[in-house]
């Protein structure tokens, strides 16, 4: 009788050892919850990349992100870059759509080059047809995403409850309304909110590179960081006109002529050579090796160039 009680009691015991195991096993699932994802309509939001002109120097940049993160503490904000040449809406619409490309769907892309600020130019989101989103001032900044990304929808930001709560100023729309849609379309708000649908967005004028004779005439879209000028110049142009690598072209940079090598890597020609290659972007880039060619010749974005 007493062995049978003791195995009796080592049942028992067995049976609470199990019972606690599994409890805790399901503790987690039900004392942890798991936050509801950010605009689930967008897989991959709660991502801001942000693209300007204001530089690093001033506050205005610690200014933007802090009304980001007051509108959505949730937000996750990334840089594409602030240092677009001031005022140079074209070379913005060139450096955005280069970097959106390699984005997720459901990013949401804050582009402020905004020489209109407080006039009557409107402020906009496009949302492309691969769910990317896009809040920029309406005055070609997106002409690079609309020729190259598409546009799905387009809407005028009008939404006062999304904007700057602190109030909104005639010199700081980045701040006071961009941003602060921005942080709330990478929370939980859909694109419909913000405003009105319209169709007739401002694009920056079309300069497409040309063939001219023997030559071949474009333009620099950028400048990057090293001094090498970006053109619009394409790839399927440079090979049509017979152009192979190593052969030595005649260009002229905004009335100044150099001689460069057609080459395939930087360092195809000696240190501080001039060369042309076809970059990561399919375009023509006109380089000095290791040396900055835009200084060299006083060139910017905007400036024209010949290839013969």
């Amino acid at each position: 009788m007493r062995g049978q009680f003791k195995r009796l009691i080592q049942c028992v015991i067995y049976l609470l050892v199990a019972w606690s195991l599994f409890l805790s096993c399901q503790a987690p699932r039900s004392i942890i919850p798991h936050p509801p994802p950010l605009n689930a309509s967008y897989p991959g939001s709660g991502l801001v990349a942000v693209l300007s002109d204001y530089g690093t120097r001033d506050f205005y940049v610690g200014a933007l992100e802090g009304d980001m993160y007051t509108a959505n503490p949730r937000v996750r904000i990334t840089t594409i870059t602030h240092h677009i040449e001031p005022f140079n809406v074209a070379e913005g619409s060139y450096v955005l759509v280069q970097a959106a490309r390699e984005f997720p769907p459901g990013t949401v892309f804050l582009a402020v080059v905004d020489p209109g600020v407080g006039t009557a130019r409107r402020c906009i989101l496009v949302q492309t047809p691969d769910h990317k989103l896009f809040v920029a001032p309406d005055n070609g900044l997106l002409s690079g995403v609309i020729e190259k990304l598409g546009v799905a929808h387009a809407y005028e930001i009008r939404n006062y409850s999304l904007m700057r709560q602190a109030g909104v100023s005639a010199t700081f729309h980045g701040r006071d309304i961009l941003g602060p849609v921005a942080a709330h379309l990478a929370g939980d708000i859909q694109p419909s909110e913000v405003g009105p649908k319209i169709t007739d967005l401002i694009e920056l004028p079309v300069t497409a590179a040309r063939h001219d004779g023997d030559a071949v005439v474009g333009f620099v879209v950028h400048v990057d960081r090293y001094g090498n000028m970006i053109t619009n110049i394409p790839a399927t142009m440079v090979k049509q006109m017979g152009f192979e690598p190593g052969i030595r072209l005649q260009v002229t940079i905004g009335g100044k002529m150099v001689a460069a090598t057609l080459a395939t890597a930087y360092g195809d020609v000696p240190e501080g050579s001039w060369l042309a290659l076809i970059n990561a972007e399919k375009v023509l880039e006109i380089a000095r090796n290791l040396a900055n060619a835009a200084e060299t010749v006083g060139a910017k974005a905007g400036t024209g160039v010949r290839l013969e």
